[in-house]
């Protein structure tokens, strides 16, 4: 554990431990029928390992700032996690469907809406945060400000998809333009 503290700047440790976890838990999900786990255990690393990928953006973000982040440097620390994940994804659709195919199913819409929830969970978790700062007597930034920016992204891709959805009748993220661009550019 010494090591650890030692090794990980603080700003970093609880990225880190959710990034670990996360590794545990995808292992024990995904091989552990193949050295007879049982199931109840498989199912709850499966619950962790979402709970990871969910959350740990949240908690890598406040880890930062209790650690003495600055606001971007802290978003960049918590959204560490979900660039990993998103990694690992494309490379198992690299496995199944080749580099291109898999890359360009890395790249389409239902991951940037999964940024614009990542961005989501960060802004709840940066409230719940300031407000535990503000309970406590703590100085704090400006709390509403800071937090709206981080609905943003969320914002952005849901009002493009929605407008290009009511005009055109077109889903421009989620299904049908993957699989156009799918044809278009892959097949």
């Amino acid at each position: 554990m010494n090591c650890f503290l030692k090794n990980v700047p603080g700003h970093w440790r609880v990225a880190f431990a959710v990034i670990v976890t996360a590794i545990i838990m995808t292992v024990i999900y995904d091989n552990g029928w193949k050295i007879g786990l049982p199931l109840a255990l498989r199912n709850l690393s499966g619950l962790i390992l979402f709970a990871c990928i969910m959350f740990g953006a949240g908690a890598a973000y406040v880890g930062a700032r209790i650690y003495g982040s600055t606001y971007r440097q802290a978003i960049k620390i918590g959204l560490v996690v979900p660039v990993i994940w998103h990694i690992k994804e494309m490379v198992v659709a690299m496995g199944f469907y080749g580099f291109s195919a898999g890359l360009y199913a890395g790249l389409q819409g239902p991951y940037l809406f999964y940024y614009g929830i990542m961005f989501m969970v960060i802004a709840v978790f940066h409230l719940v945060y300031h407000i535990i700062l503000k309970c406590q007597k703590k100085p704090s930034d400006k709390l509403f400000k800071s937090t709206a920016l981080l609905f943003l992204p969320m914002l952005v891709l849901g009002g493009l998809e929605g407008t290009v959805m009511a005009i055109f009748g077109f889903d421009l993220f989620v299904f049908q333009g993957f699989l156009t661009g799918y044809r278009a550019f892959i097949m």
